[in-house]
């Protein structure tokens, strides 16, 4: 009985294990190694036992975007695979997990999905394609394909844009067909091939692959369906943002990125997907491409059967047949391509415009970095005057009480500036991800102490009550600079913001293991507009300063970048017509 007992706990304990987060992104950097966990559904990671040609890419990039962090953070991270019984367990675990916690299973990127998961950069065109069995002929108008669709069944995959493309366009046709469903992309091309009357959706890249082997496959030429892209997914509470935007980022990606797409599809299917993902949509030129590759690889296939039987004598006629096909096909698309050719050259200049904007905006945030620097250097030399000159008559004159207390402010600003502008010179760690944080434990009642007599005076201007609630034995770890900033822009928002003779709170607990400092006023609070942008640099909102307060649209952007270099979070709590709460979240001391 002891023995059955152990062995039950010991499984559970195992099955437990394998569904833990992965580790956080600054415990990692602190400690120099950790485990990443990767959660992924349905196939075998390894490629040559899975149907689902996704699989293997995502494996790949997942690696690749490991070693990349190893050798630019100088740490040692295990990859973990963990397979889970259902698309929706890969996303349920994700969104409820925290660090170093992936999700890797053809995940497209959709508005919905993105308000509840955190995305990387996508790895590959998002194009889903309709296929039908060989037996069901090949439509040429909508009302014909409503005509052929209706008498037969669809197959798909729960949960997942796919089956969201079959349930609109029974709204687009009009008309109602039952849907069954399989484990994944390559049970659809296996289920359509192996029954008649029968079709649905798959990505382009498993289409590309199963042309070259399925020959009861085949592809109707409507209602093709393009998302944003395939990507991974963590969740929305991670630090990974950074080590993530890093790798997707940057040039090492897109090289790893075509070598792996290659290696599993080949060139031709790789300058297909390239292609495509450079449009808004399938336009006929793409239509053009990918058909022309369907009758290459009928082609090839029939070249095959040819040579294990070079006495059939319907070889001609099927050849023939192909070829005609293919005449039809490509007569079709090219007057599909005259119809569409006045709205392509449209969306072509529309993406020149853009291209040209990109590239001006580009020179403009350089010259934008280059002025921030130049000012900071020269801000640096009077700084450093005015704190040499300060220090000398503390030192040297009998001053008053007053006095005295004037210079040590005087002193104190200045070494605080200086301090600021280090951290501003040092934009590259900024802009990479290497920065130069100094974490160190302190209270943080020190801090906000300080930013309040520092605030107090812009508060009487308009009578408005400062309140605290701070226990003096709570320390943070974090940079005392970086901390600095973001209390005083959340007072000096708050105090901003608000009406005359209202009260603005601080306060700072133990939640969930960490100190948070919270900010509460009574001012007209967010709308749903405003929380949308509310973090993004140079924003102007809706609510307006109470007394006609400058503002440069930098308070928020610097409290949250500066919260998470620390290894914290920042969120919020609002209600229009009355104020708004944000929550600074930073790790014990």
């Amino acid at each position: 009985m002891r023995k059955q007992f152990i062995l039950i706990f010991l499984l559970v304990m195992g099955f437990q294990t394998g569904y833990a987060n992965g580790d956080s992104w600054n415990k990692i950097v602190s400690e120099g190694k950790g485990v990443v966990k990767f959660y992924w559904y349905p196939n075998n990671v390894i490629i040559a036992n899975s149907r689902d040609i996704i699989d293997g890419i995502e494996h790949d990039l997942a690696v690749s975007f490991v070693s990349y962090l190893e050798a630019m953070y100088n740490v040692d991270i295990e990859l973990q695979w963990i397979e889970t019984k259902s698309f929706d367990e890969v996303m349920n675990t994700v969104k409820d997990g925290s660090g170093g916690t992936f999700g890797a299973s053809s995940i497209s990127i959709t508005p919905n999905r993105s308000r509840v998961y955190n995305f990387t950069e996508p790895y590959m065109a998002d194009v889903a394609v309709l296929v039908s069995n060989a037996s069901m002929p090949i439509a040429l108008s909508e009302s014909q394909l409503a005509s052929i669709l209706k008498e037969s069944s669809a197959v798909s995959i729960r949960n997942t844009t796919l089956v969201e493309s079959l349930q609109k366009l029974k709204g687009q046709l009009d008309i109602t067909f039952d849907i069954r469903y399989v484990k994944n992309s390559g049970n659809i091309i296996d289920y359509i091939n192996d029954n008649p009357n029968t079709f649905g959706y798959v990505d382009i890249a498993n289409f590309l692959v199963a042309i070259e082997s399925s020959s009861n496959v085949k592809r109707q030429f409507l209602f093709p369906v393009k998302l944003e892209g395939l990507a991974m997914v963590f969740p929305k509470n991670s630090d990974w943002t950074i080590p993530v935007n890093d790798y997707f980022n940057s040039a090492r990606f897109q090289e790893d990125r075509q070598e792996i797409i290659t290696k599993f599809l080949g060139s031709n299917a790789t300058e297909i997907i390239n292609r495509i993902s450079k449009t808004a949509e399938m336009g006929p030129l793409e239509e053009i491409v990918l058909s022309n590759r369907e009758k290459e690889a009928q082609y090839e296939m029939l070249l095959e059967a040819a040579r294990k039987d070079q006495e059939s004598t319907k070889l001609t006629t099927i050849l023939s047949s192909i070829i005609a096909v293919a005449l039809v096909v490509i007569l079709l698309v090219f007057l599909l391509y005259k119809i569409k050719s006045r709205n392509n050259e449209q969306l072509l200049e529309q993406q020149k415009m853009i291209e040209e904007r990109n590239s001006q905006l580009r020179s403009i945030n350089e010259e934008k970095n280059n002025l921030i620097q130049v000012l900071a250097h020269d801000l640096r030399s009077p700084i450093s005057n005015i704190l040499n000159g300060s220090q000398i008559i503390q030192e040297r004159e009998n001053l008053s009480d007053d006095g005295s207390k004037i210079i040590g402010f005087i002193i104190q600003s200045s070494e605080k500036l200086n301090k600021l502008i280090d951290k501003i010179l040092d934009v590259d760690a900024i802009e990479t991800g290497r920065h130069n944080v100094q974490l160190e434990s302190f209270p943080i009642h020190q801090i906000i102490s300080r930013a309040l007599e520092d605030n107090s005076a812009k508060a009487k201007t308009k009578n408005i009550t400062l309140s605290e609630d701070i226990s003096t034995d709570l320390n943070v770890k974090a940079d005392k600079v970086y901390t600095t900033q973001v209390i005083d822009n959340l007072l000096s928002n708050a105090i901003k913001y608000s009406d005359e003779e209202t009260t603005v709170e601080i306060s700072a607990m133990i939640v969930n293991d960490m100190i948070r400092i919270s900010v509460k006023d009574q001012g007209p609070g967010l709308s749903e507009d405003d929380q949308k942008k509310i973090f993004r640099k140079y924003q102007r909102l809706s609510a307006k300063p109470t007394k006609g307060e400058e503002s440069l649209g930098l308070g928020l952007s610097i409290v949250k970048l500066f919260t998470e270099r620390m290894g914290g979070f920042v969120t919020f709590d609002t209600k229009l017509g009355q104020g708004t709460t944000f929550h600074v979240s930073l790790r014990k001391g």
